[in-house]
């Protein structure tokens, strides 16, 4: 009895614990399939496109986003990861810098 218990708080502690996972997920517009490589993670930042504020739970869509994330900063220079890092930050309504730390941390 005392073990049944034991496990109900266990259980309890947790799920009161655990935040919801989000609906919506930041991708890319022009996606049409579903993303097959999804992380949530708490957001260091607020992001208003899906009334998410930092601390929140965030789903992102790394397939999206691998190129940026493995980049180094000399990369980032580079036109091609620049275009991409401004698009999605601007179709996010992230800053630049806002949308690294997304990714990165």
């Amino acid at each position: 009895m005392m073990r049944v218990a034991l496990i109900l708080l266990v259980n309890f502690l947790f799920c009161a614990s655990a935040q919801a996972l989000p609906e919506q997920c930041l991708q890319s517009k022009a996606r049409s399939e579903p993303c097959a490589h999804l992380m949530y993670k708490k957001s260091p930042v607020d992001i208003d496109e899906l009334n998410v504020t930092a601390g929140d739970m965030v789903c992102l869509c790394l397939s999206d986003v691998s190129g940026i994330r493995a980049a180094h900063q000399a990369q980032l220079n580079t036109p091609e990861l620049q275009v991409t890092l401004t698009r999605f930050a601007q179709q996010w309504g992230l800053t630049e810098q806002d949308l690294l730390l997304l990714i990165r941390k």
